[in-house]
């Protein structure tokens, strides 16, 4: 059986490249042949590479000797930048073909068995993204491929508004639908009158070990991974919880300046050995937490309002909703009250929604398993992955 992925990929990104990774990854080890559709829209690639630019040389008087100085800002996005996509060619399978618009996709509209469409905020109507239909699957011929969905995600948009009856009738050209994320569940089943389940992130679906890439700090650190900006409460809240734990500040992905240590061109392996090591990891990210959780690790997170819904969700779904920063963080800091996490109890969920959502996935695929099996029975399919 043959299956194509679409999905974010070509991005700056550890959460959207592990992702993307760990859906192939999972799907590779079922034994499926299996490739990421090489998608990259013009105006989003452009996007991208706008952001690496410009590497340019700015002539400086230094005692009257002329200086050579490299933008460094743009060297550092084009090191993490080439590290994601050097990451990608290495660790899975990609599409002979790059495409670049959706006439370039309808050359797949009959090529695979499957077409699966997800993770990631794909159908966030919202973002710098906007609507694109091709993540919707409209270049698939469904009388020969079999499209669905996996943790797909609507992000921060509440309503379909003027994409609603287009989005209606594509949805309802899917086999079978799954959303990662309640409010996305909310919109597939009121506005597109629609079956949907809501399962895991594909990064909870795999295992790590092999691609750490351990640091090389001697200290016990904090690990920040902040994607945006932050209040003076939440900077405080980090200056406070260093100094209470006796933690050296590492930022990764982006210089910040409460860091002692910055490594913002860190590789995906690079990350994850980040996450493996760290002491305490505060995040204001989706997949910050998700990875906070897979290396059971102490963790707050600061939730942006364009990220509430996942995060939020997430957390509440696996009873750690105090890990949200509020005020009484700090109060509890100051009163040496940070508390543990009960992991034992926050796996023994986990590991079901993980089987579950497994279970999902492959029935998906095949349409052959049949739903009154126990989990035990069909969990003795899956090839090799430890649950």
């Amino acid at each position: 059986m043959k299956i194509g992925i679409i999905t974010f990929h070509h991005v700056d990104n550890y959460g959207a490249t592990l992702q993307a990774y760990a859906l192939w990854n999972f799907l590779n080890s079922q034994g499926y042949d299996v490739e990421i559709i090489d998608y990259r829209p013009t105006k989003i690639a452009w996007i991208y590479f706008r952001s690496l630019l410009p590497i340019k040389r700015v002539k400086i008087n230094i005692n009257e000797n002329k200086k050579i100085r490299i933008n460094e800002k743009s060297f550092i996005n084009i090191s993490r930048a080439w590290k994601m996509r050097r990451f990608l060619l290495s660790n899975l399978k990609l599409s002979n073909r790059k495409v670049y618009n959706k006439k370039g996709l309808e050359y797949y509209d009959d090529k695979y068995d499957v077409i699966i469409c997800g993770s990631d905020q794909i159908w966030c109507l919202d973002s710098f993204r906007g609507y694109n239909s091709s993540f919707f699957l409209d270049f698939v011929n469904n009388t020969t491929t079999r499209k669905i969905s996996y943790a797909a995600s609507f992000g921060n948009t509440i309503k379909l508004g003027d994409f609603q009856k287009e989005i209606y009738t594509l949805i309802n050209q899917f086999q079978s639908i799954s959303v990662r994320d309640s409010n996305s569940l909310k919109i597939i089943t009121n506005e597109c009158n629609k079956e949907a389940v809501k399962v895991l992130d594909p990064t909870f679906l795999i295992k790590y070990d092999a691609l750490k890439s351990p640091p090389k700090i001697k200290d016990q650190y904090l690990l920040l991974y902040i994607q945006s900006d932050m209040e003076t409460e939440e900077e405080y809240f980090i200056k406070l919880l260093a100094e209470e734990k006796n933690l050296t500040i590492v930022s990764v992905g982006k210089y910040n300046q409460l860091a002692q240590i910055n490594l913002e061109a860190a590789s995906p392996k690079e990350w994850i050995g980040l996450y493996s090591q760290a002491s305490y990891i505060v995040t204001n990210t989706y997949h910050g937490a998700v990875f906070s959780i897979i290396f059971k690790k102490l963790f707050n997170v600061f939730v942006p309002n364009d990220k509430s819904n996942k995060v939020t969700d997430l957390l509440i779904d696996l009873g750690l909703q105090n890990r949200i920063f509020s005020d009484q963080l700090k109060y509890q800091i100051l009163n040496k009250q940070i508390f543990d996490i009960d992991y034992k109890a926050v796996h023994e969920i986990l590991e079901s929604k993980i089987l579950e959502s497994k279970k999902y996935l492959v029935e998906a695929i095949t349409q052959g398993v049949v739903d009154t099996r126990s989990n035990v029975e069909c969990n003795k399919e899956y090839k090799g992955v430890d649950v």
